[in-house]
């Protein structure tokens, strides 16, 4: 896959993608805190997919149907906090408002197997894109980022862009050096190690989304094929890096563009 001109999610999912990631690190830190056990995190994260992301169609509070009156292969129905239906995709969100500290492997596999649990009973959730999403606001444990990449959930934490926000980062800095944006020998070499880590990353997790690990056989029926990340903590540590490699690209990227127009 060549990155620097499609991304591994669809746009409609990057842009879901972007909101969930600007809500934890712009929106919340300055929302009205509530008395409740999450101060109001999910409440306050449904109200502006409402009000931001139109053409999605947000689940209500407590969704116990994935957002379409489905049932489960267990026969027990699972809260999900948060839906979000759209003719081409579907993302299911699990939202973390936890100080105690950051999720571990075992809150990661739980919501996994939730969606398992629904797709066993309905196929057809796989005729369009599936995006689980995991957003913690205290970040993610060593083993819960891990847990997360090697069954192709979206991590989202404070400073913590999942790696379509990071591809789609990359390739906005890339249109701007083809725009004419000037880079001197050292930033021109940052710029292609944070290529070289991302390439590395969509390599490994590709195979590792939901929409690549199931597909669809019948109205009854689904496909899973076995696909196994190898090391998913080492994965870890590339997106950490890369994260922090984009935040440093970006602030230099925007430096430069100033003196570019002065």
């Amino acid at each position: 896959m060549n990155l620097k001109v499609s991304n591994i999610v669809s746009t409609e999912l990057v842009r879901f993608l972007r909101h969930c990631y600007r809500f934890l690190n712009d929106d919340w830190p300055h929302a009205n805190r509530q008395p409740l056990p999450d101060q109001g995190f999910e409440e306050e994260f449904r109200a502006r997919c409402i009000a931001k992301l139109p053409g999605w169609r947000i689940s209500q509070v407590r969704e116990m149907h994935l957002g379409d009156d489905l049932h489960t292969a267990s026969g027990t129905a699972h809260e999900i906090d948060l839906v979000a239906l759209s003719d081409e995709a579907s993302a299911i969100v699990e939202l973390k408002h936890w100080e105690s500290g950051p999720p571990t492997k075992n809150e990661v596999i739980v919501f996994f197997a939730k969606i398992l649990d629904y797709l066993a009973a309905n196929p057809k959730l796989i005729l369009k894109d599936v995006c689980p999403i995991f957003i913690s606001v205290s970040g993610f444990e060593e083993s819960g980022l891990a847990a997360c990449l090697g069954l192709g959930i979206h991590p989202v934490g404070p400073g913590l862009r999942p790696l379509p926000i990071l591809i789609d980062s990359a390739q906005r800095m890339d249109t701007e050096t083809r725009l004419g944006l000037r880079l001197d020998d050292k930033l021109g070499k940052q710029a292609a190690d944070f290529w070289s880590t991302l390439h590395r990353l969509g390599t490994a997790l590709e195979e590792t989304w939901l929409s690549n690990r199931c597909g669809y056989l019948s109205e009854n029926a689904i496909i899973v094929r076995a696909a196994c990340c190898i090391d998913s903590k080492a994965l870890g540590e590339d997106l950490r890096e890369a994260n922090a490699a984009c935040l440093r690209l970006l602030t230099e990227f925007k430096a430069s563009k100033m003196e570019t127009t002065q």
